[in-house]
Formats: structure tokens, C-alpha cells, sequence
């Protein structure tokens, strides 16, 4: 391909376009299949309007059968802007509030503009999969690296409203203020998130009671104290149930887990190196997914967002190439119609194999950031 085309085609403004279109595409082709193609959609929107008229937010409803509503009130509120629009606006809106976001979280990073071209192309198939489901997760994982990136640009204030905003919209969103470890002034970033939270937590208070708001957390806490898994997870505990038939104490496993994640933080004079704290957010958006018990396909935008980011910043050599072929083939095309049907139903999905090229990638980052040793410069 001629080095010109190429240049056309890793321009950010080429991209944004292309993000443009098509998730415009994917939200209108799923409108047009019909309601059970935006079931996520529809929970979300209905979940004010169950807020504003005193309903159980946390029920079953029975036009709204595909799934239950399991975000905080103030994610039903921080939704309403979508619920005024006809569906077929909402829709687009939504996925482009998502997408658009992701793409300018990404454009915020301290690498070169061609990275960021090979990591916004390597994202897309993931994007879209997640967009197909009307999900939230290219949000979280947005806000997320607009945590880090706005703590290297020092903009303390800003990093903690994301932070506090990626816990409300879902809850492991938080992970994103262990990048506090990492930079100086600390009392900042922590006053801004905590005013944040305050903000957020009583936000839906323009629309109800302060005891219906009492009521509604009730609900929500309850809805996560009898939690279990989602019947298509793909993660390190499916992994271990489907492969060896052991049923492991979830919250165990995501305490070890985090005790592995969090080790890199306790080498402080590798803070000062843009590659190890870049390594360290791969680990974070990561770790958010093959330690999440609820991951499901379209959770994995999070994760290989971080491993795009591993891989271009990274020396690539034949074993991060292999590492990152794996992933593609498995992680990413195996939810569309380009991957073999039967191999899907009778491997993929039984064994979770969408899971084990992030979570071997995972180990290899952890590896790096301890031995801190093999790791590019960045451009």
C-alpha cells in the first residue's frame, strides 16, 4: 500500500469520521431489526421514567424482559437526555456519545498521533460489538483514561469528577483512581473526586424524595449483595470453572487478583517513566474485565483498549505479536459472522476462550511492570 494512503488512513481526522459513520450505521441497523435487537436501550431509558413515577428501579418488568437495571440512580438521571429522543435519535446518540468519547480519551494520550491511529483501527471490531449490545462499557473505559490522562496533564480537578463519574456509571469505573498512587499532589485529585461523589450520589434528588433516594440505594445494594454470575462470563473464574470444574469464591479470587494488580505501585521510582505509567492503565482496563465475574462479550471493548495500548507501545516482538494475533482471532472476531458458527457455540462460549488471550496478556504486563525491563520508548 502506498505510504501515502497509509498517511490518509492514520489521520485522527480521517478516523473520527469513520467512528462517525459507523456507529451511526450500527445503531440505525440494530433500530431496524427491532426492539429485542436494543433491549440495554430500553432498560436504561425506562429507568427514569421508573425513577420520576417512584417505581422499583431494581424489579423485572415485563416489557423489559431481556435483563434487569443495574446501574446507580444517578446513572437513570445522567441518562435522561437520551429519553426525550425518538428511539431511532436516542439510539444514535447514545452509541455516539460512547464512541465519541472513547475516541477523544484516547486522542488525550501522551503518544504519537500514529499509535493512536493503529490503536483506534485495532479497537473498532470490539467497539462495534459493544455498540451493537447499547452498552456502556466504551463510557467506562473512556473515563477511565480520561482519569490518567488528565493527571498527566495535571489537571487534578477534572480526574477526579472522571473517577467519581466512572463509579456511578459503573462501579468498577473507581479502578481508575488508583492512578492516584502515581502523582503528586494528592489532597487535589482526592477533594475533587470526593466533591464529585458527594454531587453525584444526591443528584437524583431533583427528581425524588431524599427517603425514596434512601429506598432506591437500599434496592440497588440489595441487587448486588444476592449478585452471581452472568450465565456468558468470560473471565479468570469462568476460566477456572469450565476448564477444571472448580467453583472458586468470587470475591476471593478479585482480592488476590487486586493484590497482583496493585504490586506495580509500590515501586515508586518507576513512577517518573511515561511507559510504566501507561503500562499501568493497560493493567487497570485490563484486570476491569478478566476479574469481573458480570463480563460479558461486549465488556471486552475495556479490555482491549489496554492491550491495544500494551502492544503499540511495546517491543514487538515474535511473542507480543503472537500474543496479539491470539487476542484478535479469539477475543475479537470470535463474536461476528466472520468466525466459524460451531466453533463458537462448542468452544468459545463453553469455555470462555474470548478471556484467555487478555488474561495471558494481563500476566505478560504485570511481568513487564515488575521487572520494568523490555518496554519501548514511547514516540
Amino acid at each position: 500500500m502506498p505510504k501515502n494512503t497509509i498517511n490518509f488512513f492514520s489521520k485522527l481526522s480521517f478516523l473520527f469520521w469513520t467512528y462517525v459513520v459507523i456507529t451511526v450505521a450500527v445503531s440505525m441497523h440494530r433500530y431496524f431489526l427491532g426492539h429485542d435487537h436494543y433491549g440495554n436501550y430500553l432498560i436504561f431509558k425506562h429507568s427514569f421514567f421508573h425513577l420520576l413515577h417512584g417505581k422499583d428501579l431494581y424489579a423485572l418488568y415485563p416489557e423489559l424482559k431481556i435483563d434487569l437495571f443495574k446501574y446507580s440512580p444517578t446513572f437513570s438521571v445522567l441518562f435522561s437526555p437520551f429519553t426525550i429522543m425518538p428511539d431511532y435519535i436516542g439510539l444514535v446518540f447514545w452509541n455516539l456519545f460512547n464512541s465519541m468519547l472513547l475516541f477523544f480519551a484516547i486522542k488525550q494520550l501522551h503518544i504519537s498521533e500514529r499509535i493512536k491511529s493503529f490503536i483506534l483501527w485495532f479497537i473498532l471490531i470490539e467497539l462495534i460489538t459493544s455498540m451493537q449490545n447499547f452498552q456502556s462499557n466504551a463510557l467506562t473505559a473512556a473515563l477511565m483514561i480520561f482519569v490518567f490522562a488528565s493527571l498527566e496533564k495535571e489537571k487534578y480537578t477534572l480526574a477526579g469528577i472522571s473517577a467519581a463519574a466512572g463509579f456511578f456509571i459503573k462501579i468498577f469505573g473507581i479502578l481508575g483512581a488508583l492512578f492516584w498512587f502515581m502523582y503528586p499532589r494528592k489532597g487535589n485529585f482526592f477533594l475533587s473526586s470526593v466533591f464529585a461523589a458527594i454531587v453525584l450520589l444526591f443528584l437524583p434528588l431533583l427528581f425524588v424524595s431524599p427517603i425514596e433516594l434512601l429506598n432506591i440505594y437500599k434496592n440497588w445494594f440489595n441487587l448486588f449483595s444476592t449478585d452471581v454470575s452472568h450465565e456468558l462470563n468470560h473471565s479468570v473464574i469462568s476460566i477456572l470453572k469450565n476448564w477444571f470444574n472448580v467453583e472458586v469464591n468470587k470475591s476471593l479470587m478479585q482480592a488476590i487478583g487486586f493484590i497482583l494488580l496493585v504490586l506495580p505501585l509500590f515501586r515508586k521510582n518507576n513512577f517518573r517513566e511515561i511507559n510504566y505509567r501507561l503500562l499501568f492503565l493497560c493493567s487497570v482496563l485490563i484486570w476491569s474485565v478478566i476479574f469481573n465475574h458480570k463480563a460479558e462479550s461486549p465488556t471486552y471493548i475495556i479490555a482491549v483498549v489496554g492491550v491495544s495500548i500494551w502492544f503499540f507501545i511495546s517491543k514487538r516482538s515474535p511473542l507480543e505479536i503472537s500474543m496479539i494475533l491470539f487476542l484478535f482471532l479469539l477475543t475479537s472476531l470470535s463474536p461476528t459472522d466472520l468466525f466459524p458458527k460451531d466453533l463458537r457455540d462448542n468452544y468459545i462460549i463453553p469455555y470462555s476462550l474470548k478471556a484467555l488471550p487478555c488474561i495471558l496478556i494481563w500476566m505478560k504486563i504485570q511481568y513487564d511492570l515488575l521487572s520494568f525491563g523490555r518496554i519501548k520508548t514511547v514516540n
